[in-house]
């Protein structure tokens, strides 16, 4: 029969078994362990304790019975502390990877400013900007939401609301802010998502896959009925633009 030693200690459960069985829990999962194995170890030995209406039920047990709670507790402890153990381990593994997502993201965010500064003042710009968001729709399109061709080609088919105050190359100008926009955030999430690899190493992938498959991407009937529409669009709201009046700063 194993001794009172052997029993309430908790050999079969360390502090690496509580970390590879807490491999998709957080440090603040196991905080909630520790604080119910805390809560249950007490609450034993307050029934083996006087002084409150627990305790003296605890009176009426027998001696064995009272040991017995006293050596729970005591298995409790010893489980609480390697899931402590686990819980401090988790929590600087996951600030050291907080610090390091945080890192990763700011200079994605450089680099995507960097190499993807697109002006968009010119119609060619402005179609250039088009080309680039069908080219990453396809190689970057899993980590962001990006619009399909039907939609695209929706956005250039679509008046200006009659209640907005812009004119129509002004709108036309605001729906391409919103797709590189879009890509901006659709190649940062690419540099950033994996702390394996330097998001400098993933732009140069990025470029060369994007170099790669220009020709297919755009060369694709449907990539290239998008890029007539928009041009279309664009060129007619742009004739429209340099032959209408300035607008007359407004007087008050």
């Amino acid at each position: 029969m194993p001794n009172s030693n052997e029993l309430t200690q908790a050999s079969g459960i360390t502090a690496d078994l509580v970390l590879e069985l807490g491999t998709y829990y957080s440090a603040k999962d196991m905080r909630k362990v520790q604080t119910g194995l805390t809560t249950a170890a007490r609450e034993l030995r307050e029934i083996t304790q006087h002084g409150s209406l627990l305790g003296r039920l605890g009176e009426r047990l027998s001696s064995e019975q009272r040991e017995l709670l006293i050596n729970a507790a005591r298995l409790l402890d010893s489980v609480k502390y390697n899931v402590e153990h686990a819980k401090e381990r988790k929590a600087r593994t996951e600030k050291a990877l907080a610090k390091k997502r945080s890192l990763w993201e700011s200079e994605s965010s450089h680099l995507v400013k960097t190499h993807f500064n697109l002006p968009i003042e010119t119609v060619a710009e402005q179609l250039r900007v088009v080309e680039l968001y069908l080219l990453a729709r396809v190689v970057v399109g899993r980590s962001i939401y990006m619009r399909d061709h039907s939609s695209l080609r929706k956005m250039m088919q679509d008046d200006s609301p009659r209640s907005s105050r812009l004119t129509l190359s002004q709108h036309r100008q605001n729906e391409l802010q919103s797709l590189l926009e879009d890509i901006r955030s659709g190649f940062q999430n690419y540099l950033s998502w994996d702390l394996e690899r330097k998001p400098g190493d993933h732009l140069k992938e990025l470029l060369r896959t994007i170099d790669e498959r220009r020709e297919e991407i755009l060369g694709h009937p449907e990539s290239k009925q998008t890029v007539s529409v928009w041009a279309e669009a664009l060129k007619g709201a742009a004739f429209i633009a340099s032959v209408m009046p300035p607008k007359k700063p407004s007087q008050f």
